[in-house]
């Protein structure tokens, strides 16, 4: 958790636990997995408890929420909170309680942006709060201040996940959706998803992997043109974090490339 963060498209962090297991090609040498050994613990894995961070750390949001006026003045937008950085909100091993009060939280802090990223979409229609599914009488009662971004970093997985993603935003009312498209392991043609109309993805982020492995697979920057592109023609926000290398800057990036848009829900 933190106020503060170096990841560009956000503002701060929230981990109310800390904990995963690797589902994916991008969960490689994962940097979370990384920074929770680094403590002499270890809560990534099958059958490994995750570890709930304090009260305190868990109601930080709601100071936040108090600062928002400060914040809004200062910024001129709320502020964009990424949950979670170092777990995933929709795991499965993690206590459905555990869940359920870090979503309570999310509720309730409605002058913050929410940007959960999750591996695993498929839970979400299980997962997500009784009070947030749509109603015959109601439609849709998802919170307008939390949207939703999902990994995808090959082909197959954009195949396979991105429907579901954007059938979840349809049936919930979700305000925005995303792909996370870091680190990048290969060319993704995501044009049947991006639309004029607003029905598709409202947001890519590509970025390569950093790090001391970060040459241990390909990465071309011509995936990110072809994403930049595909999002410049369907009047979708792209953002460019970062190219693959052991200690990325923006100095780095080509210039033409430097493209930091936000979906008009988060900016």
């Amino acid at each position: 958790m933190a106020a503060e963060t170096g990841i560009p498209w956000t503002d701060s962090t929230h981990n109310p636990w800390w904990g995963c297991s690797k589902v994916g090609p991008a969960c490689d040498h994962c940097y979370a997995e990384g920074v929770d050994r680094r403590t002499g613990e270890n809560h990534w894995g099958s059958g490994v408890p995750r570890r709930r961070i304090s009260e305190q750390g868990r109601n930080e949001p709601f100071r936040w929420q108090r600062q928002a006026d400060r914040f809004l003045a200062e910024h001129g937008r709320n502020r964009r909170v990424f949950t979670l950085s170092m777990g995933d909100l929709f795991d499965n091993e993690v206590d459905p309680q555990w869940r359920n009060d870090h979503m309570g939280v999310m509720e309730a802090t409605d002058r913050l942006k929410w940007q959960s990223c999750t591996k695993r979409i498929s839970n979400l229609p299980k997962m997500a709060p009784q009070n947030w599914m749509p109603t015959m009488e109601q439609g849709p009662r998802w919170p307008q201040h939390i949207g939703v971004l999902i990994t995808v970093v090959t082909q197959a997985e954009a195949d396979r996940d991105i429907p579901r993603l954007l059938e979840c935003k349809h049936r919930f009312g979700i305000p925005w959706v995303g792909i996370s498209f870091e680190p990048a392991q290969e060319m993704v043609d995501f044009s049947r998803f991006l639309h004029m109309d607003g029905s598709g993805l409202d947001w890519i982020i590509f970025g390569g992997k950093s790090g001391p492995k970060w040459n241990d697979r390909p990465f071309d920057l011509d995936w990110g043109y072809l994403a930049a592109d595909q999002c410049e023609f369907t009047g979708t926000a792209f953002f460019m974090k970062q190219v693959a290398a052991f200690r990325p800057t923006d100095a780095i990036i080509p210039a033409d490339l430097m493209i930091r848009q936000f979906p008009a829900a988060l900016s």
